[in-house]
């Protein structure tokens, strides 16, 4: 293995190279240490034959500076640019996780999944469209996905035009990957917003069908089928694909740019409005059938809540409209590059560009990207020259009009308190004023997605062209129960109040299962969401609860079990014993006995019932002698009266009264006849 010479190199002082993380056509990237702010930054450096050019490094800073204006959650920020040994190099966040390949790679994705992360890869596009920038090389490579769930990023903003133009005037060639790129790009090297849209609509035919639209044996023959043939509708690889998923990518793909959403704003317009029409089970259609593969499941349900967001149409951050001021001289004409040089030639066969007077022209029927206004710090600058060069020319009226009627002027900041964010944009923007990146708050009594209050103040004057920055109310705040079931009262406070809850009513109540002082239940349980001005409630064991033993002597046995169970007792044990005095089958005595203290409910009660008096038989001693039959008869338990017949010359037991074998109480008297 061959090891890259700048593994272990310190750039600029300050970022340590740590290892090589993937080389493409424009750049390797590196994954580097930024010593001065302790972090980890991805490391982009340009291939050495780029820098062939003088005019290079200017413009990849110029497109670098742009690129990093573009503050938005969805684009992989640029921290820094420089040069390394006349290379160009840019450094950025560093994203863990997978690419959007790497997940077409595991499969295809469901339909709903596949539209939750073209949302998210049209936010950011739609940002950039706003100010001015396009992309110009979208594909999956460039769209990562952040393990930890968040929304996915967008990479490479700026650098596709920077080096195209590089590239172009050396060999003719637009830089970009062929399957991906719109007609016009390919044949006329015209790139606009629209562009950028094509190629999100193929990147949304793969993630549904697993494949590219077109292939060929080489680029240039999937630059030709781009250019001649529609993008094919995803249902003929996929039966059941809803009619309107088909719509979306073929409205998207449309050979003529004129043809398509005119930004990613409306395309992503389009994609809401598809979400919304489709059901479940369309939702969930899917090449193949099933639940995908087991790496598609473990990302999308990481990226399932920024999925949601982007589809739902939710609040986020967009790009600040300053960074549309370096951002391209033309930031209200389309971007324009020279064409590849296969496609299109002129009437002696050569590869041509459009001049700039016949795209000034034809950018009067093109729907151009809008150009952005400028920010606070541009509009301070202008405004010191405009008023530097009137005092000088000693023009008194011209100074009254430029501060009075003029770009100088002063205008009151409108009260867009209440309003939702895209009217407090319109009435911000109606008086010259700038949208700020808006910061947001929960709040109890303002809506979520309503302004709770602005900076500078409604009424403010302040200049033309400086930003607003609103505050937008995240609705009420909510916190989650914690559990705190088998914790004491103390415990549970402290769990409480350390979520940012307060405690609610503590009520006490006996239980069999939990302790004395422990929490039984709470109120909400534990889990819930709720708002943060709820409380929380207790219900804590008092211990067992107490139970009084019932009498229940003299009881059927079914009598005295109901009896222990409606004082909360159990029946326990049964045995049986004679009694004289207790019917045979009700009760005689119980254990613990009524009345006896030191019990709970849910303990046992023995019981004993009576099998009815004891009765003993009659042994038969006739023939027996006196002493023999008087002895058998006390040992059965019987009492025995003598009566002599004649004298008893015989001495033996002729009878007995009552006779053998009959039942008797014991300690009965057995008179016996002797002879």
């Amino acid at each position: 293995m061959v090891t890259d010479p700048l593994i272990g190199r310190l750039v600029d002082s300050r970022y340590e190279i740590v290892d090589r993380l993937a080389r493409g056509g424009m750049a390797t990237v590196y994954r580097a240490h930024d010593r001065r702010l302790d972090r980890t930054v991805a490391l982009k450096l340009m291939h050495a034959h780029l820098a062939d050019s003088p005019d290079f490094v200017s413009r990849f800073r110029r497109e670098a500076r742009a690129a990093a204006r573009l503050s938005n959650p969805g684009v992989v920020a640029v921290f820094d640019q420089g040069s390394l040994d006349g290379v160009a190099y840019l450094v950025m966040e560093y994203v863990e996780g997978p690419t959007l390949r790497d997940l077409i790679a595991a499969g295809p994705l469901s339909v709903k999944e596949a539209l939750g992360l073209v949302a998210q890869l049209l936010r950011p596009l739609g940002a950039a469209h706003r100010a001015g920038l396009v992309h110009r090389d979208i594909k999956p490579e460039n769209v990562l996905l952040p393990s930890d769930g968040s929304v996915a990023k967008v990479a490479d903003f700026g650098l596709a035009r920077a080096v195209t133009e590089v590239t172009q005037t050396t060999t003719g060639n637009v830089l970009g990957t062929v399957a991906y790129l719109a007609p016009e790009l390919i044949t006329s090297g015209e790139s606009t917003s629209r562009a950028d849209v094509f190629s999100a609509g193929v990147v949304l035919y793969e993630l549904l069908t697993g494949q590219q639209p077109f292939s060929a044996d080489s680029p240039i023959q999937i630059a030709f089928r781009n250019v001649h043939e529609d993008v094919p509708l995803p249902s003929k690889l996929v039966p059941d694909m809803p009619a309107d998923v088909d719509e979306l990518v073929a409205t998207m793909t449309r050979r003529e740019p004129q043809e398509r959403p005119a930004d990613a704003d409306e395309a992503l317009a389009l994609l809401r409005n598809v979400v919304d029409e489709l059901t479940e089970s369309e939702l969930s259609v899917r090449r193949g059938g099933g639940t995908g593969s087991i790496r598609t499941q473990q990302v999308m349900t990481a990226n399932a809540q920024a999925a949601r967001s982007a589809i739902g149409n939710e609040p986020q951050d967009d790009a600040d409209d300053s960074s549309a001021e370096d951002a391209s001289p033309h930031a209200g004409m389309r971007t324009v590059s020279l064409p590849i040089g296969s496609i299109g030639p002129d009437s002696k066969g050569r590869t041509r560009a459009l001049s700039r007077k016949a795209l000034a022209a034809d950018a009067q029927k093109t729907t151009a990207v809008p150009t952005p206004k400028k920010g606070t710090g541009g509009f301070s600058r202008r405004r010191a020259v405009i008023i530097g060069l009137l005092a000088v020319a000693g023009t008194g009226a011209s100074v009254t009009w430029y501060l009075t009627a003029g770009p100088g002027r002063r205008v009151s900041v409108p009260n867009i308190v209440g309003m939702s964010e895209d009217q407090a944009q319109l009435a911000l923007e109606k008086q010259g004023l700038n949208w700020g990146t808006p910061e947001r708050v929960y709040s109890d009594t303002v809506p979520a997605g309503s302004i709770v209050s602005c900076q500078p103040k409604a009424g403010q004057k302040v200049g033309l062209g400086q930003a607003v920055t609103a505050t937008v109310s995240r609705g009420v705040e909510t916190k989650t129960v914690p559990d705190v079931v088998g914790k004491t009262k103390d415990q549970a406070t402290a769990a409480i109040t350390a979520t940012g809850l307060a405690l609610g009513d503590v009520t006490e109540e006996y239980s069999a299962s939990v302790e004395s002082g422990k929490v039984i239940s709470s109120d909400p349980k534990a889990g819930k969401v709720i708002k943060h001005t709820e409380k929380v409630s207790l219900v804590v064991s008092k211990g067992k609860e107490p139970a009084t033993i019932p009498d229940v002597t003299g009881m059927s046995e079914d009598e005295a079990k109901k009896a222990l169970e409606d004082a909360g007792l159990k029946k326990g044990k049964v045995s049986k014993g004679y009694s004289d005095s207790v019917a045979k089958g009700n009760v005689i005595s119980s254990s613990p006995i009524a009345g006896a203290s030191g019990y709970y409910k849910g303990d046992s009660v023995d019981l004993t019932v009576s099998k009815g008096p004891e009765k003993v038989k009659v042994p038969d001693v006739t023939g027996k002698s006196q002493e023999e039959a008087k002895k058998a008869l006390e040992d059965a338990g019987l009492k025995v009266e003598v009566n002599k017949r004649l004298g008893g010359p015989f001495g033996t037991v002729r009878s007995t009264d009552p006779a053998p074998g009959s039942s008797v109480k014991p300690d009965s008297k057995v008179t016996i006849n002797i002879f």
